[in-house]
């Protein structure tokens, strides 16, 4: 079966997209399809130019290729569809919450996604989560959806030893002990919360705030914050970070918390937690899929996620999860093995078995 993959995601700099794409990609390979899986890796030089080399420069190389089935990885898929196609949607955030989106991603990933959503073949997604908002908002038949929830590649993922976290924390200049946070700084990551819920243990615990992360919108409101509470000797924010350090800044934490309104799935809880770190996160989207039974989940109040970015009841609980986490160290040594456990539920081997199960469902092989 000669499978074509669109994975313009490989480009990106540590990105989930990437992540998926590489490793799904690695694991059909050893899984048989060899030499018979094409990939275009190379996207367009620019996402003004998107629109573009998804409708001329992939259908030509398609065309030249003639696979029995093309996967489109990053949720767009062509306006003429000339071969079996499968998708995969990660969420639909944009639509959901598209305040938390630049004005071009705005403007392209609502017609865009519902595109994808309705004139594919069969859809991947990596949520119990994202699936209900796809069949709620696109009206499609839950049938034609896979979810394939995320794993990691366990050889980097695991506690760093106490030189490994003795070096990266003094690389970093991290002298207190401290609490984590890993996001791309965007609204939809409710971190201006997640600071105000700080300011309210401050008093009472040594710790710093470390929020690690680029910068793709709303990074100002974060600062202000910092500011206004006069937390500027207790929040860091070392923008972003290599791969290659994050096991020891995890593993270094005395705990790690996701704040956000949704997530179509949460790479750096499930990161933490395989490296033995406590977890606290929201219950938006699929952070409670994601830590299982090994995290504690704080509910918001609300359903809105626009009015989440304001919830001070969550805020408030958020504040007692944090405390009660950084007090508590039996807590922490006891659910080790669970969080341990959790980050390994799911394998690159299963999920690939389950993709290939779709492609030869697809393509009726």
């Amino acid at each position: 079966m000669r499978v074509a993959i669109e994975a313009r995601a490989l480009a990106s700099r540590g990105s989930g997209g990437r992540s998926y794409a590489q490793n799904l990609i690695d694991c059909l390979r050893q899984q048989g399809l060899g030499d018979q899986l094409h990939v275009l890796a190379k996207g367009p030089q620019s996402t003004a130019l998107l629109p573009w080399w998804l409708n001329y420069t992939v259908p030509k190389w398609l065309t030249g290729l003639k696979p029995e089935l093309v996967h489109f990885t990053k949720a767009a898929v062509p306006l003429r569809k000339k071969f079996p196609t499968v998708v995969t949607i990660y969420d639909i955030i944009p639509i959901l919450l598209p305040q938390s989106q630049r004005l071009w991603a705005r403007l392209w990933w609502p017609t865009t996604l519902k595109r994808a959503a309705q004139t594919s073949d069969h859809i991947i997604t990596i949520s119990q989560a994202s699936k209900h908002d796809i069949v709620e908002r696109f009206t499609i038949d839950p049938g034609t959806i896979t979810v394939t929830p995320l794993a990691l590649d366990r050889r980097q993922w695991q506690p760093a030893s106490a030189e490994q976290i003795a070096s990266v924390t003094k690389k970093y200049h991290l002298q207190k002990p401290y609490l984590i946070t890993v996001n791309t700084v965007e609204p939809r990551k409710n971190l201006p919360a997640l600071i105000r819920a700080f300011s309210q243990i401050a008093g009472n615990v040594e710790h710093t705030l470390v929020i690690v992360g680029g910068e793709y919108k709303g990074a100002s409101a974060v600062g202000r914050e910092v500011s206004r509470l006069g937390l500027s000797d207790r929040v860091v924010q070392l923008g972003f970070v290599g791969g290659s350090d994050l096991p020891a800044l995890y593993s270094g934490a005395a705990v790690g918390v996701w704040p956000s309104v949704y997530e179509g799935w949460g790479f750096p809880a499930q990161e933490a937690m395989a490296c033995g770190t406590p977890v606290v996160v929201s219950d938006g989207g699929s952070l409670p899929e994601v830590v299982g039974q090994a995290g504690q989940v704080v509910p918001f109040s609300v359903v809105n996620l626009t009015e989440r970015l304001h919830d001070q009841d969550f805020e408030q609980r958020l504040s007692v999860a944090m405390r009660e986490n950084l007090l508590d160290d039996e807590r922490a040594d006891e659910g080790r093995e669970l969080r341990l456990a959790q980050a390994r539920v799911h394998s690159w081997g299963e999920i690939a078995r389950q993709t290939l199960a779709v492609y030869k469902k697809v393509a009726d092989v």
